[in-house]
């Protein structure tokens, strides 16, 4: 078992943000058992859309999984034990920039070693971060076959949170995914031949773990694997509200592929919050939300006693199922759902801009000097670090497969994670001080493109179809410093011009530009929002346009900086910022060798307990004696997840 203990706060850096905290800490716990479980005409309840006969990875056996809740200030403790036979995996507290905790992350073969079948990891750190947040597994296509559930973080001491919380009357999650019917192995492995075999369109949309695999509601379902009981009434979630209140909806998107507008029948809503950031309030009809992004709104119950559909509509690709929801006032008798002839929500057409640009031309950060690292918005732009950052599409010719490479770059992962082999690399003997350090086995990512071109044309016309080079990719960072990562979208080689959702790990950034075509380093920063730009840790690349964002480097540690999607993680969307790595406490014992210490009796008999305030790990990694060949080949794959 390997338990990630909390430094001590001191030690950290942390008296500024920790400075608002008046109530004594308490610990929260939590144990998250995974293992995999299968929907069957003979227990058709594990289905959320009727369709049965699909793996799935529960955590204890829910779907969505277990909120997890707790306030600014709580230690958070959480034990995951692995029950799966064959999958590796890592837990990724998404929205928590675990400063001061860089080998809590949860990302498999960055900051930790993935957790084989059988064994049991404790998770142990300082909550810091409020806002509506989500955990997930961080290991391949984990997350999407339901290794995934609700963050909830509140701040009861602040100020901005008091003043929002007065304005409601309860709240509700609303938890978005896309389903398919063919597990996350099967899904990755089609991205991982030659010939390319994409993983289309999802077969169901669930909004809290319910949703409707629509050819199971026809009049023939000969040949289908759908449960008897299959009826919008039994399988669509419902939400009830009281007439005349308020509610808070915080809106999760734990979708795979694509983007959704979310709207409810005759209601408007307000957003308030942005992923931890309290925002000026803004009413809209309709929620444009991308891969991992995360609002709190406001919706007052102000209409006609009844059931209202809030549905979601898909965005940035043409086609896609729609998600279901009923909100129910209360006093309403039970109504016979039905989707054949509902009165739904009207939603912006697939491929407009308008509504995403414009919600994003009005999400400001309500209180922008309360944040400690505000002051990046106003740094001497001389002193900032500008990064530009090409995501292309390329063949790679020598694997033969497709591949996404950030500037040239495809990222893949190591056998041990990066954060320990940045960590012994600037310690050697005869090392170059930081920056300079050479990591042996990873590569340099540019700060800019080899080859520029106008990113609105073909990728195959301007620079051809070169994949420059792959491997464990990173930017080194100092810590301290101001960095400003301009990403600039180009078109796919089929030529279709794609979303993309970034997600930064370890901290919190702001969105100060975002336009369409290529961005001009002359001209563009001119336009910049440097007064109260939306603070937030997940971001839309729209297709043919540029997004800008800036954070400070204040966090040592190895944090991945990717596209959300899955599926262009896998194909190597992505790369890793380095900070200051002389600057870490000792790894934790598990981290020396995935290896050595997942399936080895000496590995498991060698983890020690270290102690200090550098002493955050112990590694006791259980049943080690007892892996079978599949569950080896289970850890071998966890650790090689990204070598594509």
């Amino acid at each position: 078992m390997m338990i990630l203990k909390r430094a001590s706060t001191a030690t950290l850096g942390l008296a500024a943000s920790l400075s608002s905290l008046a109530v004594e800490s308490k610990t929260v716990e939590y144990t998250f058992t995974l293992r995999p479980r299968r929907s069957s005409a003979k227990d058709p309840s594990l289905s959320p859309d009727c369709y049965l006969d699909r793996l799935m990875m529960l955590v204890n056996d829910e779907f969505p999984g277990p909120t997890f809740e707790a306030d600014v200030g709580d230690v958070a403790r959480v034990m995951v034990i692995n029950e799966s036979p064959t999958d590796a995996l890592a837990l990724h507290f998404h929205g928590l920039h675990m400063q001061g905790f860089p080998y809590m992350d949860g990302t498999g073969t960055v900051s930790q070693c993935s957790v084989g079948p059988g064994q049991t990891q404790v998770y142990e750190f300082d909550v810091l971060d409020a806002g509506t947040h989500y955990w997930h597994g961080h290991v391949s296509m984990e997350r999407t076959d339901g290794f995934q559930g609700p963050l909830i973080v509140s701040n009861p001491n602040n100020e901005d949170e008091k003043e929002l919380e007065a304005k409601y009357d309860g709240e509700a999650t609303v938890f978005l995914q896309d389903w398919y019917h063919m597990d996350g192995h099967m899904r990755r492995t089609g991205l991982d031949t030659n010939p390319f075999i994409w993983i289309g369109n999802a077969q169901s949309f669930l909004i809290n773990g319910g949703g409707i695999f629509s050819p199971c509601l026809g009049d023939s379902t000969e040949g289908l694997s759908c449960a008897s009981d299959c009826s919008a009434e039994n399988y669509i979630k419902t939400i009830d509200v009281e007439a005349g209140k308020t509610y808070r909806l915080r809106i999760i998107s734990g979708v795979e592929l694509i983007g959704v507008s979310f709207a409810i029948k005759g209601h408007k809503m307000t957003v308030v919050e942005v992923e931890g950031t309290i925002v000026e309030p803004y009413e809209i009809e309709s929620l444009d939300i991308m891969p991992a992004q995360r609002y709190s709104v406001l919706v007052t119950a102000d209409q006609e006693p009844g059931n209202y559909w809030a549905t979601t509509s898909v965005r940035y690709r043409s086609t896609a199922p729609t998600g279901y929801i009923n909100i129910k006032y209360a006093e309403t008798p039970q109504a016979n759902l039905t989707l054949d002839g509902g009165d739904f929500p009207t939603h912006p057409t697939w491929n407009e801009t308008e509504p995403t640009v414009e919600l994003e031309n009005n999400l400001f950060t309500k209180n922008p000097s309360s944040y400690d690292d505000a002051d990046v918005l106003t740094a001497d732009p001389s002193t900032i670090r500008r990064i530009v950052a090409v995501g292309t599409q390329a063949k790679d010719s020598e694997t033969g497969l497709l591949r996404w490479a950030m500037n040239n770059v495809t990222m893949t992962m190591s056998t041990e994670p990066l954060i320990l082999s940045a960590y012994e690399a600037v310690r050697a003997a005869g090392a170059a001080a930081w920056p300079d350090t050479e990591i042996p086995g990873t590569v340099l990512v540019p700060e800019r493109p080899p080859t520029p071109w106008d990113y609105t044309e073909p990728v195959q016309d301007s620079v051809g179809e070169y994949n420059g080079n792959r491997g464990p990719s990173y930017i080194p960072l100092i810590a301290g410093e101001v960095v400003e990562v301009v990403m600039q979208n180009a078109r796919a080689l089929n030529g279709v011009p794609e979303m993309h959702s970034w997600h930064l790990h370890g901290h919190p950034f702001y969105v100060v530009g975002f336009g369409f075509g290529t961005f001009d380093e002359a001209t563009d920063p001119a336009n910049y929002n440097l007064k109260n730009p939306v603070r937030r840790d997940t971001v839309a690349l729209l297709p043919l346009g540029w997004t800008a964002i800036r954070f400070k480097a204040d966090n040592p540690g190895a944090w991945p900086f990717h596209c959300t999607q899955p599926s262009h993680a896998m194909m190597g969307m992505g790369f890793n910022f380095i900070t200051s790595p002389e600057k870490l406490e000792t790894p934790p014992a598990g981290t020396r060798s995935c290896l050595e210490n997942s399936l080895t009796e000496t590995g498991a008999k060698g983890a020690t307990e270290s102690s200090g305030a550098g002493g955050w790990v112990t590694a006791r990694l259980q049943k080690a004696s007892a892996f079978s060949a599949a569950s080896t080949a289970a850890l071998v794959f966890g650790a090689l997840h990204l070598l594509l």
